[in-house]
């Protein structure tokens, strides 16, 4: 498409707010009828209304192209229950035994699952098989960032089943059979810390032997003081990343490593044992927000048409290449299905350009990623971007800035490099930034991509870049980069959108005013291939 001829472009806009505005109003035409609600009968009336209501939605949904490539049951933006987030920890409290993590349900990440519903949204997920089983409660309890749900067995204890392990069993199936037994038997600890477990193999050069079996599922640390320090340590992991075949080294920098709440009270009752150590939180950004837009189904509607209007200006940017798809085809055998290209695709689109994704960006480039790390970003109401250099000097190593090591296998793990998700003359910002995407995660395992995490980076408060990038070399202009000018004309620029496209404000790094948002988490990280605040 020729950049200069937007015409085209700006008809999408009105054209798809059209449409989706005509399918929300069936949808909710469609929610009304009985046949509808009476696979919602254990619910009261409201619920019942709101279940069927957002499972009329699957379709539409569906059609935005951005499912999960790789877990069937985890989702991508479908809700996961019908509770309003406010009376959220009072329907957690009338759980059997959890009357008093009603109230901690925010600080604890605890949610609801319905059966019923997720079963309507993945159909060919087990959720049909457990309801036909003894689980026939309306709602249970859901560990959101890893996608365990809790059940009461008759032994009065609460009992769990992952909904987040398609992809990590079907490479068992792929293995010796006594290996893979072994490894099922402790399948919690070998598939949510499988990186951690696997970087202190592959760079035990660096890392010193762990004899402690529950520090052994920790991710390891080392300190970095220096860029030359940086450069040393990295040639020394690809060094020992050759033991295992085709180890690929991929980074993230960011300025926090944010952490999943303490929930030792969770571990002492029987829920959530995997709780047992500290885990970094690497929440993709479509869902550190997201259960604010479940309030009213207004809000939740609002979200869909925003994400609708960057998917179908995506559709135009990104052409089809059976090339593409083939070799995604073959590389990811684990993958459900060819279209989770399409999904990969559009995702890079939205995380790079303004909007949230489902995926976690991820470098190639190791002082890419320390490039984020060391610098914070603003961004204004309009979508411009300020970076300032980040000042740190305490003497905690969890609380300096971090670059995330992620040793991935193509075929194995579910990530993808820049070359095979698109060309790199239709994008020119992610490939500046040397760009990767990890999949996986969904609104049932929100922190499914921190399992892949093998080694954290602390970068020491001595440390800084000798020859930093410039900002405009990361972030290219719109005279540069087709996308962003396209976007840009497109209309997606507008001060009233949730999500408008992002730009660098200033072309060089500057201290910035202290009374500017500081957007951190919320949209900045989905500005950056490498990771932000």
């Amino acid at each position: 498409m020729n950049v200069n001829n937007t015409s085209s472009l700006q008809q999408i806009i009105p054209s798809t707010l059209d449409s989706w505005a005509e399918g929300i109003r069936h949808a909710r035409d469609r929610s009304m009828k009985s046949g509808r609600l009476s696979k919602f009968k254990s619910l009261h009336d409201e619920q019942a209304y709101r279940a069927a209501y957002f499972c009329e939605l699957a379709r539409l949904i569906k059609d935005l192209g951005l499912c999960n490539a790789f877990e069937r049951s985890a989702l991508s933006i479908e809700p996961t229950h019908p509770v309003p987030p406010s009376r959220l920890g009072g329907q957690i409290s009338k759980l059997p035994g959890l009357e008093r993590l009603g109230a901690k349900h925010a600080e604890l990440k605890l949610s609801l699952m319905s059966l019923p519903m997720v079963a309507t949204f993945a159909p060919e997920s087990e959720a049909p098989t457990l309801m036909r089983g003894p689980l026939r409660s309306p709602l249970y309890l859901l560990d959101p960032l890893y996608g365990f749900v809790y059940f009461l067995r008759r032994d009065g204890k609460y009992h769990n089943h992952c909904f987040a392990i398609d992809f990590w069993q079907s490479r068992l199936k792929s293995m010796p059979k006594g290996l893979s037994t072994t490894l099922w038997k402790n399948r919690s600890d070998n598939m949510l810390s499988g990186g951690a477990l696997s970087g202190r193999t592959l760079f035990s050069d660096l890392i010193p032997v762990e004899l402690d079996p529950l520090r052994r599922s920790q991710v390891p640390e080392i300190v970095v003081h220096t860029e030359s320090d940086l450069l040393e340590i990295v040639a020394t992991l690809k060094a020992g990343s050759i033991k295992s075949p085709n180890v690929q080294l991929w980074f993230r920098g960011q300025s926090t490593d944010y952490q999943v709440p303490n929930r030792q009270e969770l571990v002492r009752i029987g829920i959530t044992p995997y709780s047992n150590i500290s885990e970094s939180n690497l929440t993709p950004s479509l869902y550190r927000k997201y259960d604010t837009y479940l309030e009213r189904p207004e809000s939740f509607e609002r979200l869909l048409m925003e994400l609708a209007q960057w998917v179908d200006v995506a559709k135009q940017l990104i052409p089809e290449d059976p090339l593409l798809a083939s070799a995604f085809s073959r590389s990811n055998p684990h993958a459900r299905s060819s279209d989770g290209l399409s999904s990969f695709q559009r995702g890079l689109l939205l995380q790079q350009y303004g909007a949230p994704s489902a995926y976690l960006d991820i470098t190639s480039d190791p002082l890419v990623a320390a490039w984020f790390a060391t610098r914070r970003c603003k961004q204004n109401a309009s979508g411009q971007l300020t970076f300032h250099r980040h000042v740190w000097d305490t003497s905690d190593p969890s609380t300096w800035p971090t670059i995330f090591v992620f040793p991935l296998v193509e075929g194995v793990h579910p990530f993808l490099e820049l070359s095979s998700i698109i060309p790199s003359a239709v994008a020119l910002r992610p490939h500046r930034q040397s760009c990767g995407l990890l999949g996986g995660a969904g609104n049932l395992a929100r922190n499914y991509c921190a399992r892949y995490v093998g080694l954290k980076l602390r970068l020491d408060p001595r440390f800084v870049l000798n020859r930093p990038m410039d900002v405009s070399f990361l972030f290219p202009s719109e005279s540069e980069d087709f996308t962003l000018a396209a976007l840009k004309g497109a209309g997606l620029t507008s001060e009233e959108r949730l999500y408008p496209v992002t730009e660098v404000l200033n072309k060089a790094d500057a201290d910035c005013s202290a009374d500017e948002e500081l957007v951190g988490l919320n949209k900045s990280c989905s500005t950056s291939a490498a990771g932000s605040n």
